[in-house]
């Protein structure tokens, strides 16, 4: 590899700096995995949620962070676990980055609308301040990691 006053053809020094390129990729890297596995995890439990409350004969399921009830509710986890299973398994092979960052934007304002926005009450609520707040930022994590998937695919494809 050729090299023009300490540069080389990559357009990075090596040497001194080239450790910041490498942590930079491994950091986009483990974010990218930590979005595909969140997502992946809460896609499962919804598809697992609405089965369990099928196969059970409950009659009655009820999420206070969405506006669903029973039957409505049933179906939008079943389709909505399995288009996100399908979504990250997609993501995962990088083949559609934006729509994966438009799933993670969904999850996002579905759990800030529902959490923060939404009927959940703190005071005698079923939920927990310290448990809203860290799923919310688990999923802030998660779109930002999308971000970076679509962003690194972006340039890839320039």
């Amino acid at each position: 590899m050729r090299q023009w006053h300490g540069r080389s053809e990559l357009g990075y020094n090596e040497g001194f700096w080239a450790w910041e390129v490498d942590v930079l990729a491994a950091l986009r890297a483990l974010m990218r995995f930590y979005s595909c596995l969140f997502h992946g995890v809460l896609a499962l439990v919804m598809v697992v949620m609405a089965l369990v409350s099928w196969f059970s004969g409950s009659h009655g399921l009820d999420l206070v962070l969405v506006p669903w009830r029973d039957e409505a509710l049933r179906w939008t986890l079943f389709l909505g676990g399995l288009s996100g299973l399908i979504v990250v398994w997609l993501a995962s092979r990088d083949k559609a980055p934006l729509l994966f960052l438009a799933w993670s934007g969904l999850i996002f304002v579905v759990l800030l609308r529902g959490f923060f926005f939404g009927w959940v009450h703190y005071v005698r609520g079923p939920y927990a301040l310290s448990w809203a707040l860290a799923l919310t930022a688990a999923s802030l994590l998660a779109l930002a990691g999308a971000w970076v998937q679509y962003r690194s695919f972006r340039t890839a494809a320039a």
